[in-house]
């Protein structure tokens, strides 16, 4: 009788613990890059911050991001330029508000340590389509919530 009651316990235990573990994943993909602006600089005009604004190339739609980065990556990007097509580094992980997010660690062997404070990154994920009534098209309507395509194509974008 031992033994059942013993496996019944192990089963929960190891069920719990698979349904509850919410672990990180890295992903690798390019973007390009369409602003690149120091935000702060030094006496000699070296940038101390900066920010890059970027394009998800591999992913269905227009999906825009920008991120925030400190001395070391600054001096870094710096031998890119506009239009300059760089692969990325991304870690999707769960946040403590409830949701999956991901952040940019590498952007075109650029270092970039994500600063849990950071405030001036964001992105706007979405999906735009026509508005078509009657037959014309009269505008357009975006979704927030990604579709299955982009889903499939850019994984890190799921946040639920």
């Amino acid at each position: 009788m031992r033994t059942p009651a013993l496996v019944v316990v192990v089963l929960a235990a190891l069920s719990v613990a698979l349904l509850g573990c919410k672990r990180s994943s890295w992903y690798q993909s390019n973007v390009e890059l369409t602003r690149i602006d120091p935000v702060r600089v030094d006496d000699q005009g070296k940038p101390l911050t900066m920010d890059v604004e970027f394009s998800w190339v591999e992913c269905p739609g227009l999906q825009l991001e920008v991120i925030r980065g400190g001395k070391d990556f600054a001096a870094c990007l710096s031998k890119y330029k506009l239009g300059d097509k760089v692969p990325v580094r991304i870690e999707k992980h769960w946040d403590e508000a409830g949701f999956w997010d991901w952040d940019v660690h590498e952007m075109g062997g650029c270092a970039r340590p994500p600063d849990p404070d950071d405030e001036a990154s964001f992105d706007t994920i979405r999906e735009c389509h026509p508005w078509v009534i009657n037959g014309a098209t009269v505008g357009f309507r975006c979704n927030i919530i990604p579709e299955k395509k982009l889903l499939a194509a850019c994984p890190w974008f799921g946040r639920y």
